[in-house]
């Protein structure tokens, strides 16, 4: 009913709520409104904001709201959040608080608003961070997982846009931009949907990974290039009309043993490293070489043929960086 991509928008939602709460009602405290109350305004008030920064504000929905002139952007975003806050406020004063504490409620309105948008402030940029690192991967970074370096058995998919030099030079460097990030949005919540992180965009392109046994796990690493495919094929008409180019893509996927590692100081990401993710990387341009959708090494199409992945052999072949030659495959169908 829900896909993964929902849940881990939700879980984001869960954690800006939790922490507008955390802090609410410390602030709560601090001016005196009763603890039932700041709980209630609280929950309701980061729950609204949560949801419309998650589901409006970051989705493709949103795009043109973050286009926006920024001083345009905050004031709406503020109109926003004063809207939510008075309704609140009016919610708590009717539904949970006796009458005898309306009057109080509304007093304190004037000096709780200074506090509010502060608190909304540290929201957002908490679901800000949680959408550019990950859910998870903030998680592991808060831990201590990688602090030091650890062996992980991955799946990378490697996808890259084609003739993007051609696509830049005809549409200019403003209109290629939102071309490009269009489809990388399009690609993107198919990969999440089958349980796949994006660990990087790269210009036009971009690579997902997967924990091994969630790759091969109803074939998820070749069904979310299936399903990005057919989002690209289903709003191609849309893309021509607006651009006059349909994006086409090709991918490589390999995978194996990596070195998963904490990487930074003041802004820190958690790297993979290996002659793995480097293959994976050479699969694509073998399907570039070949010009095919998509190539599969060896090591995957193994697990996947298991899985009754109808794959066909393109033959072995060396890859840059790598001695021993690489059985490579691609889909049947593709």
């Amino acid at each position: 009913m829900f896909t993964n991509t929902f849940v881990r928008k939700l879980l984001s939602v869960v954690i800006g709520t939790a922490c507008f709460i955390a802090v609410g009602l410390v602030a709560g405290k601090a001016i005196g409104a009763p603890l039932v109350n700041a709980l209630f305004v609280a929950a309701y008030v980061g729950l609204s904001i949560g949801l419309f920064e998650v589901f409006f504000v970051q989705s493709n929905a949103g795009n043109g709201f973050r286009a926006l002139n920024p001083l345009l952007h905050t004031g709406l975003y503020g109109l926003f959040i004063l809207v939510i806050y008075v309704i609140g406020i009016v919610s708590v004063a009717w539904l949970v608080a006796p009458p005898e504490q309306a009057a109080a409620i509304y007093g304190r309105v004037p000096k709780s608003m200074p506090a509010v948008f502060a608190i909304t402030v540290v929201t957002v940029l908490v679901l800000r961070v949680v959408s550019f690192l990950g859910a998870r991967n903030l998680w592991y970074l808060l831990i201590g997982r990688y602090h030091r370096p650890v062996f992980e058995k991955r799946a990378f998919l490697f996808i890259d846009l084609k003739d993007s030099t051609h696509i830049t030079e005809e549409l200019g460097a403003k209109r290629s931009r939102e071309f490009i990030s269009r489809f990388l949005f399009d690609i993107s919540k198919p990969i999440t949907d089958r349980r796949g992180d994006i660990y990087k965009y790269m210009g036009d392109g971009l690579i997902a990974t997967w924990n091994w046994d969630e790759a091969i796990a109803r074939a998820n690493v070749v069904e979310a290039l299936r399903d990005a495919k057919a989002i690209i094929d289903q709003r191609g008409p849309a893309y021509q009309r607006e651009f006059g180019h349909c994006p086409e893509f090709r991918a490589g996927i390999h995978g194996g043993e990596v070195i998963v590692s904490k990487r930074g100081d003041l802004r820190r990401a958690i790297e993979y490293n290996g002659d793995n993710i480097n293959i994976a990387a050479r699969m694509e341009q073998k399907a570039k070489d070949h010009e095919l959708f998509v190539v599969v090494s060896e090591a995957i199409a193994d697990e996947l043929q298991a899985q009754e992945v109808p794959l066909a052999r393109v033959g072995e072949e060396t890859v840059k960086g790598i001695s021993k030659p690489i059985g490579l495959y691609t889909l049947a169908e593709a």
